[in-house]
């Protein structure tokens, strides 16, 4: 299904504004320590000078879809403060994550412990973690759909945390190990990111008063949403510009990550050359780099993992189309899947 009517500015950004004011809200109550001014920094809304920034920021994705959904069902509520505790969390893992990859850059700026170091990142990064507790405290003070929703957040996010743990361990392990399988790879990325989508999704139907039934659908969308963007992701870091995303180039092959693409040309193909230099403690060189890249062009491991992402796609599109909603907002949601899905050379996931 093709939807590009629909723009991803124009149905998230009115839920972004409110969202982020209502970080900005939490960050400025808590005074003018410089801990809460790195924060502010991370979620793009000052500068390393501690100066007012635009243009910077993320999409809000997670957050804005809650409030969207809440929307589309009713209303909610508590639906604010499930979506700034969705948003915080998932800005704290980043500020862990950007730490844990030795990742210099986030968005085109440096990161926090680039600028302060890695014991205010990590102090940084429990912070927003005990003020997206206090969110979701909030929000489940409001009613028992409110309190069904942050328990489920809750038991989610500690999902997140698994996820970054199969993480650690697919990328301490050789590529020749029996363990480094797609299976394994596809359980990783659907703890570490797909989860938080599906149930920043669910939760907001759950908030508003949706049944067992559509809470399940709900999940089922943002869960398949998360994947295919994840293996868009993914891709990006190969075949990507630094331009397009503000990463560094190339950095899931300087880093060796087990990512579809290494892993379709280890089962698939005759590739022994990238497979030693896969397996090597060496750093790689540029003219490593560039060998990895010119084998997965070979082996075809781009198209084939636009494809592998484009089924769980299809696999959105029919949760979404399951929901009981106007075809008008099933269409949207549909639509947001097209237009945020973007593999590269950066075409829509519909076309």
């Amino acid at each position: 299904m093709e939807n590009r009517s629909v723009s991803e500015d124009d149905v998230l950004a009115q839920y972004r504004t409110p969202v982020d004011a209502a970080i900005r809200a939490t960050f400025d109550a808590r005074g003018d320590l410089p801990l809460y001014g790195m924060l502010q920094y991370f979620m793009g809304y000052i500068d390393e000078t501690l100066r007012p920034a635009t243009g910077v920021a993320g999409k809000r994705i997670r957050s804005s879809l809650l409030l969207l959904i809440a929307d589309l069902f009713g209303g909610a509520p508590s639906a604010l403060d499930l979506a700034v505790a969705v948003e915080l969390f998932h800005n704290f893992t980043l500020i862990h994550d950007d730490i844990e990859d030795n990742d210099v850059e986030r968005r085109g700026r440096p990161t926090v412990w680039k600028l302060w170091g890695v014991n205010h990142g990590i102090n940084a990064g429990d912070a927003q973690a005990f003020i997206t507790t206090q969110h979701l405290l909030k929000a489940a003070a409001v009613d028992p759909a409110s309190a069904r929703a942050s328990l489920e957040l809750t038991d989610h996010f500690l999902q997140v945390v698994e996820g970054q743990y199969l993480d650690f361990e697919l990328a301490d392990k050789p590529l020749t190990h029996p363990n480094v399988t797609v299976d394994a790879y596809l359980e990783m990325i659907r703890k570490k990111t797909s989860v938080l989508i599906g149930t920043a999704v669910a939760a907001g139907g759950v908030a508003a008063g949706c049944d067992a039934k559509v809470r399940d659908l709900l999940f089922a969308y943002g869960e398949s949403f998360g994947m295919a963007y994840q293996i868009a992701d993914d891709m990006s870091s190969i075949w990507g510009s630094v331009e397009e995303t503000g990463k560094q180039a190339y950095g899931d092959i300087v880093e060796r990550k087990k990512t579809y693409p290494i892993l379709y040309v280890r089962d698939h193909t005759n590739e022994p050359r990238l497979v030693e230099l896969y397996s090597s403690a060496a750093p790689l060189s540029d003219n490593d780099i560039q060998e990895v890249v010119a084998g997965f062009d070979r082996a075809g491991a781009c198209e084939a993992t636009k494809a592998l992402g484009r089924t769980y796609v299809t696999q959105a599109h029919e949760a979404a189309q399951s929901l009981p909603l106007p075809q008008q907002s099933i269409a949207l949601l549909t639509g947001l899947v097209d237009s945020l899905v973007r593999f590269p050379p950066y075409t829509h996931a519909a076309d």
